[in-house]
This record gives structure tokens, C-alpha cells and sequence, in this order.
């Protein structure tokens, strides 16, 4: 078992070295303006999932998907390279659904405060109070 000190400087290099080769060393035109938001890797270090996210739509989602599973074991082998390890991972690519939600939901908050101005700058209603 390794310790918990390790894996995280372990991830930590990972996703250096990740975000590294998507921006510098892949010529693939599908690929967009792509973030590397986090790691996980097993204790046996046999699997690690990097964590990524992309501005567009389910379109340019689908096409950087694509992209990065094409391009993993090329990814995965140039992180063999700085890896002071026997073996490297297998490299598993996800899409980060965390950065979307939050981008949603301050959509969401944009859109009630812009409700909220919107109803703040109406005329009120002068009419008679009930009962005169």
C-alpha cells in the first residue's frame, strides 16, 4: 500500500503533467480550450481518473470526449515518463459535471436577479385601497 501523502503528490503530478500535454503537445483539432480540475488515483496506483472540463455546449463536450479518449494512451504514456513508479496507471478521462451544475446555477441566479430588477422598476398599481 502506499500512503495517502504519496498518492496525493502523485495526482498532483499527474494532473501537471496531463494538463501539460493537452495544451502543448496534442495537435487535435477537436480538441477545445480544455481544464484539468482534479485527480484521483487508486492506492494500488493502477487506475487514475483525470477530471476535466470545457466551455461550450454538449456538442463540444462530445467532441473533446472523443478527442481525449483518443488521444489517452499517448497521455498516459508520456506521464509514465515523470512517474517515479514501477508501472504508470491506466488513465481514464471524465468529464467534471461539478463546473457545469455550478455554471447552471449561477445562470439561474442571474436570471432571478434579473427578474427581481425588472419587477423592482415597474409602475405600482395606484389604485384605491380596499374599503374606501
Amino acid at each position: 500500500m502506499v500512503s495517502e501523502r504519496r498518492v496525493q503528490r502523485l495526482c498532483s503530478e499527474i494532473k501537471q503533467r496531463v494538463a501539460a500535454v493537452l495544451q502543448h503537445e496534442l495537435n487535435d483539432p477537436r480538441l477545445g480550450f480544455i481544464t484539468v480540475t482534479g485527480v484521483t488515483l487508486d492506492r494500488e496506483m493502477t487506475k487514475c481518473t483525470v477530471y476535466w472540463s470545457v466551455i461550450g455546449d454538449d456538442t463540444v463536450r462530445r467532441h473533446n470526449a472523443r478527442a481525449l479518449d483518443h488521444a489517452a494512451k499517448f497521455v498516459q504514456h508520456e506521464v509514465a515518463e515523470i512517474l517515479s513508479t514501477r508501472t504508470a496507471p491506466q488513465l481514464d478521462f471524465a468529464f467534471d459535471e461539478s463546473i457545469a451544475g455550478s455554471i447552471r446555477v449561477q445562470q439561474i441566479i442571474d436570471e432571478l436577479n434579473e427578474d427581481k430588477d425588472d419587477t423592482e422598476g415597474a409602475p405600482v398599481d395606484e389604485a384605491e385601497p380596499p374599503g374606501e
